[in-house]
């Protein structure tokens, strides 16, 4: 019996845990790593209560006051002033600069008037008005970054505001990409007769290069049993993930899923989506084998909905982190005729609009790579359900991120 989509992969998210071991990166090499434990945090954030604009620090209530004394000037950078402000006295402050004690409020410097030295207020203010007090963003202690995060240039920053230089995380997996098929060579050979140029290879391949993984361009294996073995034999040692696409329906030339079978274990194969029923995976040496169908557009459609996860939990995210993402989007369209296998049709999403309006777009033949050149979205249409003009229906970003 055929898989659904939503069981094939939580089971695929249970059953593929982080094995990679920890490293210590410096920060400036570790954006779109994951972190290999809890980061916290190590000076309050402020580090020191300071001003939020450039103006006046005034001393006393501003309740009571009606006008101050000028007896200082604070700089961003400046030392922390032990000399209290008293009622009636003012001090010159710029943003960033720190507070001096006895401060009840910063007032802009375009709210005030000055003669003499002597400083009063054109507007109201409250206190407390334009401080940025010590702590306020983040308590020494608390947890900065969870184990699992995947750190972005947001997250980088972070962690160096709060003086991190390095940083430990997961090291990065090593990735081989074959294809499968006498059928295939490589663009740029001399085009012969039923031959036909290798385009699954170079698709996983670049999607692959937007991490930080180590991608290994394996090649074409020949429709051979004995020289497939052979070479998955020689991935099984040096890779982490291998990754195939073609060989593994049920033709007499499909060698990939019986040389799985022969030297380590196939754990499921087949699944009720549309394309991409051929999908199947498995383990040689603890070592995770995808095998993707050979038309392209099934080769996409399971690398997005399945490998993408599963390549995220391997290398270390949190499990709720590795789910696809998905919107809600208003279809333009009607599809009457349903199918007993999951759809993930080719679609472009108009997000000018409010809701986002979803268009099908032609040709959803799963040899047909052409149109995935327009798409930026994958339409999910559950099993056995029509869809109608105006229905909401789930979508799945395609930005070939990882």
């Amino acid at each position: 019996m055929l898989k659904n989509y939503d069981e094939a992969l939580e089971e695929l998210l249970q059953r593929t845990s982080i094995k990679q071991p920890i490293e210590d990166y410096p920060l400036l090499k570790a954006n779109h790593l994951v972190l290999a434990e809890n980061i916290y945090v190590q000076y309050d954030t402020p580090f020191f209560s300071n001003s939020a604009m450039d103006g006046y620090a005034l001393g006393g209530d501003p309740c009571q006051c009606s006008e101050w004394q000028i007896t200082n000037r604070i700089a961003a950078g400046d030392p922390l002033s032990n000399a209290t402000l008293q009622t009636g006295e003012a001090a010159r402050i710029f943003t960033g600069a720190p507070i001096p004690p006895g401060t009840s409020a910063v007032i802009q410097q375009e709210n005030t008037k000055i003669e003499n030295n002597t400083l009063t207020l054109t507007s109201q203010i409250k206190k407390g008005q334009n401080i940025r007090y010590q702590g306020e963003e983040l308590k020494k202690g608390d947890i900065l970054l969870t184990q699992g995060h995947r750190l972005t240039p947001a997250s980088v920053a972070l962690l160096a505001s709060q003086g991190y230089q390095n940083v430990k995380i997961y090291k990065p997996l090593t990735i081989w990409v074959y294809s499968t098929g006498n059928e295939l060579i490589n663009p740029g050979q001399p085009l012969s007769s039923g031959k036909i140029f290798d385009a699954n290879r170079y698709l996983l391949i670049t999607w692959l290069q937007k991490t930080r993984h180590h991608v290994i361009d394996a090649g074409i294996l020949p429709d051979n049993r004995d020289k497939t073995e052979i070479a998955l034999k020689k991935a099984a040692k040096e890779a982490d993930i291998i990754i195939s696409s073609g060989g593994v329906s049920v033709g007499e030339e499909d060698h990939v899923h019986a040389a799985l079978q022969q030297l380590g274990q196939l754990i499921f194969w087949k699944l009720a989506i549309k394309p991409g029923k051929p999908f199947a995976w498995g383990q040689i040496n603890s070592k995770i084998f995808f095998m993707l169908p050979g038309n392209p557009v099934s080769t996409l459609v399971t690398f997005q909905q399945l490998v993408i996860p599963a390549l995220r939990h391997l290398a270390g995210e949190t499990l709720q982190n590795c789910l696809p993402k998905t919107i809600l989007a208003q279809a333009q369209f009607e599809k009457r005729k349903t199918q007993a296998r999951r759809e993930f049709l080719r679609v472009r999403v108009d997000y000018s609009q409010s809701p986002a309006h979803v268009s099908l777009l032609n040709n959803q033949g799963s040899a047909m790579l052409a149109t995935f050149s327009q798409a930026n979205g994958l339409a999910e249409i559950p099993e056995n359900t029509p869809v109608h003009k105006g229905d909401f229906i789930k979508i799945y970003p395609l930005d070939y991120s990882l």
